[in-house]
């Protein structure tokens, strides 16, 4: 029976770690393809681009972005970012927060 309570307690609270860990933390092959997840490090509204640091893999990436699509991006918020690549240049399809 003490058995069966430890084990009880060890599996709760490996679902609450689970449960904890921030969306940012996903991988971004998880995210699924022309997908990337981080966290915005800068917003430029001149050049229209955004530029996360990716969950996966620590490193900034930039993305040509639309005014409308930047509106209410902010840096330090977490983010999933559609893209298409073309000539090595990631453009944003869309930006869920």
């Amino acid at each position: 029976m003490r058995r069966l309570v430890t084990h009880t307690i060890v599996a709760g609270s490996i679902a609450v770690l689970v449960v904890a860990v921030p969306s940012s933390a996903l991988a971004c092959k998880n995210a699924g393809a022309f997908k990337h997840v981080g966290v915005v490090a800068a917003v430029d509204t001149k050049a229209l681009t955004v530029t996360i640091n990716d969950a996966e893999s620590g490193e900034p990436i930039t993305f040509v972005a639309t005014a409308q699509q930047l509106k209410d991006i902010k840096p330090g918020a977490e983010v999933m970012i559609g893209f298409t690549e073309k000539n090595g240049k990631l453009t944003a399809v869309h930006i869920q927060s």
